[in-house]
């Protein structure tokens, strides 16, 4: 893993964008080739009444092998958010089988869902990583989870509670918030209460969907001003077992579980993520089979470069999630 770092190309931030701010917001709304082709959607039964629904998209010209790509979206996504379009259409039209991932109640499985996700929701990934290896048996996967996701699908490799599939070969991880409590706590902050707000305006709205879809969810009161930390006392610890905000970010974050994880995996980030904290990335446990790439700029999944990648625009977070995924197969 350490040659393809090397011989990755540097991100420079684009001068026209600096700071982890901007790198967040403009990354996020600079458009981008997002069309994908032929969208069939799987529903998998969680057992205990939800589903949640995964979509594939067969790849667009033939490949040497076959090989499958997994995404899992961030808080308040889904599959079909820009990032998850974007990066669907890279890899599909270079010969890789798509999956999205939407966790319970987004997209596609909106209302389908009782339960809610979190960071720490690894079952939901190893569920849907079982799926996808039987409905495409022997077939190479890789696994990418951005944001939170990237937390889970940590969390999962490490852990090693729920099951793994043997066709699961690599897996990356871009920008994933390892230290919960830290994460929250950086987000209470004043500079950042508009990605707080944002987040918990949309966490509100899709309690109030399922409080409608479900009478018996419970009638949860938010606070005015509610922030991120407020939220998870209130609704996601005691809906999913843990006695506290700070117990959930405790046993979820998957800062502790590095060390574990037996899988080929990639942890991308950068020092100015408005969400992480630097020091969230400093004393990373040892573990030869985990490469840590930690650049100095690119804000959270922004990486909006300073010159054209080989993929022919600013994108370098993109660029570098295919040349890992290419390099993690290569040798197969």
């Amino acid at each position: 893993m350490n040659e393809i770092a090397n011989n990755l190309l540097p991100f420079k931030p684009h001068p026209l964008v600096p700071g982890g701010h901007l790198q967040t917001i403009v990354g996020y709304y600079l458009p981008g080739a997002n069309h994908v082709r032929s969208t069939k959607r799987h529903h998998i039964h969680c057992g205990d009444g939800d589903q949640l629904v995964v979509c594939e998209n067969r790849p667009n010209r033939k490949a040497p092998f076959k090989k499958i790509i997994v995404f899992m979206h961030g808080l308040g996504g889904d599959a079909n958010s820009p990032y998850m379009l974007r990066l669907a259409h890279l890899f599909q039209n270079r010969g890789w089988t798509v999956f999205r991932m939407n966790h319970r109640g987004c997209g596609d499985g909106h209302g389908l869902a009782k339960s809610t996700y979190h960071s720490g929701k690894s079952d939901d990934v190893s569920r849907v990583l079982l799926k996808i290896a039987d409905l495409h048996p022997g077939i190479p996967m890789l696994a990418v989870g951005l944001s939170l996701s990237g937390n889970a699908l940590l969390k999962l490799l490490g852990q090693a509670t729920e099951a793994i599939p043997p066709t699961l070969r690599g897996a990356i991880a871009v920008t994933p918030p390892i230290e919960l409590s830290r994460c929250a706590d950086a987000l209470g902050k004043p500079q950042n209460r508009i990605y707080d707000r944002r987040f918990v305006r949309m966490l509100k709205t899709d309690m109030a969907e399922r409080q409608r879809k479900f009478p018996d969810f419970p009638d949860l009161r938010f606070p005015r001003g509610c922030t991120l930390r407020h939220f998870d006392e209130i609704c996601t610890a005691p809906l999913h077992g843990f006695t506290s905000a700070e117990d959930y970010y405790t046993q979820c974050s998957a800062k502790q579980f590095l060390a574990a994880i037996k899988t080929p995996t990639v942890l991308l980030a950068s020092q100015d993520d408005p969400f992480i904290p630097p020091e969230t990335f400093t004393r990373l446990p040892e573990n030869d089979i985990v490469t840590y790439h930690i650049t100095r700029h690119g804000g959270h999944m922004g990486f909006v470069s300073a010159s054209k990648t080989p993929l022919g625009n600013h994108r370098w977070m993109d660029y570098a999630i295919l040349a890992y995924s290419e390099g993690m197969l290569r040798n197969r």
